[in-house]
């Protein structure tokens, strides 16, 4: 029998998000007869552990501040104690993290780097950037989650083109599916006391700067002063803006309206009960995992005109794309009040090109040939 490859994936932490998503859905897919994973941690907040495969091997060397240096080498004796034959790093920080850890070892260990960041959101997070980008080697292999990320990051920072490779995020078609006639009598909507008739847009993302739940509230009040009563918004997620964007639906009378659902460990029946899916984001949103689950599931879209949205999004097919200004976003979210869509033909184009099965065989091939 031949000797599993061991992999040492690296990452910032494993908290809730879209790269978290990506590299659990990973690990647990991969064949674990081939393949010998361990998840490095730089952080002790990691909520979703809990949905790693027993068969992936966590370890925590947390950092008191961002470049500390107790970690890094925590990080270099797990290196040359375990001798990996490949290092997963989630970002360009781990990366970074990871190349320090590695400096003076005698044995050369071939890299990777899946980032998961387009237009980084301010000033120091770009510099940092182009700092980390100096680091890396012509062995080096990037993987872009998208076509758009590549040629932005590419030209932005100078990185020599023949180093990356793309490949789209997937999400289990099994899981996130269509309804059954049970399930589509959603028990959501007698929850929130929401109609049957009424129309429901669903947003799925962590409340942060980023992610811009204020535009999405705003677009909405233009909506309902149109007119459009019957109609209401489910924000799924926490996190510190949460409070703040709930004091201002009260302060615009929305409250009964705009609803808000907290985390939910099973997002589905939300989308089960909803009509429509929309991301507000500006600047960071790269290649959404919760817009493919929605899709996936049925829902037609409004996605602002990001990183890989007009890669997921074919206008009229699967739902529109907007620009990040409220008055635009309600603009198309009243365009798709009013069009028909096929939503078995909208979660079968996703099952055909953004499956998990799809994107982890390509991650294997990667794997066995680097």
């Amino acid at each position: 029998m031949t000797n599993k490859k061991k992999i040492i994936f690296s990452i910032h932490g494993l908290s809730i998000g879209g790269a978290e998503k990506f590299l659990i859905s990973l690990v647990n897919n991969l064949d674990h007869s081939i393949f010998d994973c361990t998840i490095i941690s730089y952080s002790i907040n990691n909520p979703m552990y809990i949905e790693l495969s027993k068969e992936v091997k966590f370890l925590i060397f947390s950092r008191k501040f961002k470049f500390d240096i107790i970690p890094i080498f925590e990080t270099r004796n797990y290196i040359k104690k375990s001798k990996p034959d490949l290092i997963f790093c989630i970002g360009f920080f781990s990366f970074f993290l990871m190349h320090i850890s590695s400096l003076f070892n005698l044995q050369t260990i071939n890299r990777i780097i899946s980032y998961h960041t387009t237009i980084h959101r301010n000033l120091k997070d770009h510099l940092m950037m182009k700092f980390y980008s100096k680091f890396i080697k012509k062995t080096d292999k990037i993987v872009s989650v998208c076509n758009n990320q590549f040629e932005y990051t590419a030209s932005r920072y100078n990185i020599n083109r023949l180093l990356f490779t793309t490949i789209y995020n997937g999400v289990d078609t099994n899981y996130w599916r269509l309804p059954n006639n049970i399930e589509k009598r959603s028990f959501i909507r007698d929850q929130y006391k929401i109609p049957s008739d009424a129309k429901v847009f669903i947003k799925v993302a962590c409340f942060r700067t980023e992610k811009n739940h204020k535009a999405a509230v705003d677009a909405f009040y233009i909506l309902n002063k149109s007119g459009l009563q019957n109609c209401y918004l489910i924000f799924v997620g926490d996190g510190i803006l949460k409070k703040i964007i709930q004091n201002y639906v009260h302060k615009l009378n929305l409250s009964n309206k705009v609803l808000f659902a907290g985390h939910q460990s099973d997002v589905r029946p939300y989308y089960w009960a909803s009509n429509f899916f929309t991301l507000t984001s500006k600047k960071t949103e790269t290649f959404s995992i919760s817009a493919l689950e929605a899709l996936s599931c049925g829902l037609p879209c409004v996605l602002t005109d990001i990183g890989g949205a007009n890669e997921i999004i074919d206008e009229g097919s699967n739902g529109y794309l907007s620009n990040i200004n409220h008055e635009n976003i309600a603009e198309q979210w009243n365009k798709i009040l009013y069009d028909s869509f096929d939503k078995e033909a909208i979660s079968l184009n996703i099952k055909n090109n953004f499956s998990l099965d799809l994107m982890v065989k390509k991650y294997k091939i990667l794997l066995n040939n680097v």
